[in-house]
């Protein structure tokens, strides 16, 4: 099996990271939902380290890109590594780097002593879900996921003064 290499995403690969995520996007047929800019990659990224990028490079070439963050459970009392976004271009695919990148993200999350590693999958994804359930995922389906849109969190915080 070819070998990818991974290495963590810096400010020069902004924009390869925007066009991944718009890929991504235009993939999943939600590319109208895209906002993000290079600046506020750069920013959300580099400046205030919200998330973190991993990229996959074949042949020296980058290939595709994960996007994590940490976030944290209290039944642990541990973080975790939560992944956001893993992309890997269409030619590329079928050849054993979606395993590598798991694995990789695996190892990184045991390095760092999370307790779990978690991420959402679209729900008609169904060769997604085959692939997550042949590494050993378990899907949570007692579990729904809850979104609050900014524009109903501008309205729900109308009822609050300040918040420091």
């Amino acid at each position: 099996m070819a070998q990818l290499t991974f290495r963590n995403g810096t400010e020069k690969d902004t924009q390869l990271i925007l066009r991944f995520i718009t890929e991504l996007a235009t993939h999943e047929g939600i590319e109208k939902d895209v906002v993000a800019t290079e600046d506020s990659l750069q920013h959300a990224l580099f400046k205030e380290k919200s998330a973190e990028v991993i990229i996959a490079e074949y042949q020296e070439k980058p290939i595709g890109f994960a996007l994590f963050f940490h976030n944290y459970s209290t039944l642990l009392g541990k973080k975790g590594l939560y992944l956001e976004d893993l992309y890997i271009i269409p030619e590329m695919r079928g050849k054993g780097f979606g395993t590598q990148f798991f694995a990789h993200l695996s190892k990184l999350a045991l390095a760092r002593d999370c307790g779990r590693f978690e991420w959402w999958c679209l729900n008609e994804n169904k060769s997604g879900m085959d692939f997550y359930e042949k590494i050993g995922a378990e899907q949570m389906s007692e579990w729904t996921v809850h979104r609050l849109p900014k524009t109903e969190m501008e309205k729900l915080s109308k009822h609050i003064k300040d918040v420091k």
